[in-house]
């Protein structure tokens, strides 16, 4: 499983959470592969959701059994996935990654149990939009950053790197 505990800081966070990924992303997906195939032709994107509420939860579940919550609640309105991951606070441009492996990011930013914001998990994750195809783990790392702006500036600038 994950290790975690109330005192560990944004990074320390980070690296349990990916490392928890690392593990069981490819044996989720493996057990779910078939179904998910079946219904990517009428759900397309949202099949990653679906994906992702597989892998996601026992992670996030742990993170809030140590105190650790999300600082943005989820709207009525909101794209909730994996009880985690707000629609709204992604990003996926054309230019980042080729076709058949594009790249969403996904930000979290995160508070302790003294409601205190530590820093954002930020996920990158690759994935088709041409058919059901995961190409590469998703990928965890921070940010310092908690404001939805400077979360941005600095996405965008990562991925000029890239």
């Amino acid at each position: 499983m994950i290790e975690m505990n109330p005192e560990m800081t944004i990074e320390q966070l980070s690296m349990a959470f990916d490392a928890y990924i690392e593990c069981n992303w490819s044996a989720v997906l493996t057990a779910s592969k078939d179904e998910l195939i079946a219904l990517f032709p009428e759900y397309e994107d949202a099949t990653y959701g679906m994906y992702l509420g597989k892998l996601i939860p026992p992670a996030w579940q742990e993170l809030q059994r140590n105190g650790f919550q999300l600082v943005d609640t989820a709207k009525e309105d909101d794209f909730v996935i994996a009880d985690c991951l707000l629609f709204r606070n992604s990003l996926e441009k054309a230019k980042w990654g080729t076709p058949g492996h594009e790249i969403r990011i996904f930000w979290m930013v995160i508070k302790n149990h003294q409601d205190k914001p530590i820093g954002t998990l930020v996920m990158e994750f690759s994935h088709s939009h041409i058919q059901f195809d995961i190409p590469d783990r998703p990928k965890i790392f921070t940010f310092e950053e908690t404001e939805r702006k400077e979360i941005v500036s600095h996405i965008m600038q990562k991925q000029k790197t890239h």
